[in-house]
């Protein structure tokens, strides 16, 4: 591939040392890119449209800007890679130690695409806006620790627990190693096919995680508490609040038919980079 265009989600010092590595070396050797400072912050909702020439896509920040990256590309299957200069950069196959020998293997194709599953969402009152997200979709309360949610969970129609608790984790294999891992979720291979639900700070002694075929659908819930009060839950998108869930709203979650193509430059079995990456934390 030759023709790339790099995505950065703010120009800090390092990000513009890297990105005029990046542009610099892509250039020497006969290739091309565009620079895209504009659609990754978490409050954008902007569409990355990416043109037809562009063979990947290269992101300067970390894990949090491939997730942006791949939540709002929508025109085509591009492959994504991203250069870590974050903190732990589990989706990140670059780093700012291996940049040129990861630019060499992407100009002489030297490399793998991963596909990644994603999930989709929608809420019974807004069902016209669907939302994407490669990581995971939160259904958490406004004031976590202070205003607790009555939240019941069906699979494929069948009520599979209903308690009191801050929210729930629906993950993706991807999306185990974040937020998901933060409350105490399993780790999933990347390559597994399966939804991770996760309670967050249940109210209970014996909620645990559960995986789910990748096949199901989730079906979540809220009711008020006590009958003069109102329930409320945001729902957040890899991060982004995109959704508020009302008392008896029902919010859908299943398998995405669009999927996330990650580049795979380096020869790292998954569970050596969770080892990696754990001895950094």
């Amino acid at each position: 591939m030759k023709n790339f265009l790099i995505v950065a989600r703010s120009f800090s010092d390092l990000h513009e040392e890297y990105i005029g590595i990046i542009t610099d070396y892509i250039k020497s050797k006969g290739g091309m890119c565009i620079l895209d400072l504009a659609t990754c912050p978490d409050s954008s909702e902007a569409e990355v449209t990416v043109d037809d020439n562009i063979e990947c896509i290269i992101t300067v920040g970390g894990d949090g800007t491939v997730v942006r990256v791949a939540q709002n590309v929508t025109n085509r299957k591009i492959p994504i890679v991203g250069l870590n200069c974050g903190h732990l950069g589990y989706l990140c196959d670059m780093t700012v130690d291996n940049v040129i020998h990861c630019l060499d293997q992407l100009l002489s194709d030297n490399y793998k695409i991963d596909e990644r599953m994603m999930l989709e969402g929608e809420c019974s009152s807004d069902s016209n806006n669907k939302f994407r997200a490669l990581n995971d979709i939160v259904v958490a309360s406004e004031a976590a620790g202070l205003y607790v949610l009555n939240l019941t969970v069906k699979v494929n129609g069948i009520q599979l627990y209903c308690h009191n608790c801050d929210g729930l984790i629906v993950s993706t294999p991807t999306g185990s190693t974040a937020y998901n891992l933060s409350a105490n979720g399993p780790i999933v291979s990347p390559h597994a096919d399966c939804i991770i639900l996760t309670p967050i700070n249940p109210h209970t002694l014996n909620s645990r995680s559960i995986i789910l075929s990748s096949n199901d659908e989730v079906e979540v819930s809220i009711s008020a508490r006590h009958e003069e009060d109102n329930a409320k839950a945001n729902v957040i998108y890899d991060g982004t609040l995109r959704q508020v869930l009302l008392n008896e709203d029902t919010l859908k979650i299943y398998r995405s038919k669009t999927t996330s193509h990650m580049v795979m430059l380096e020869n790292v079995n998954f569970l050596e980079r969770i080892r990696a990456r754990m001895q950094e934390i």
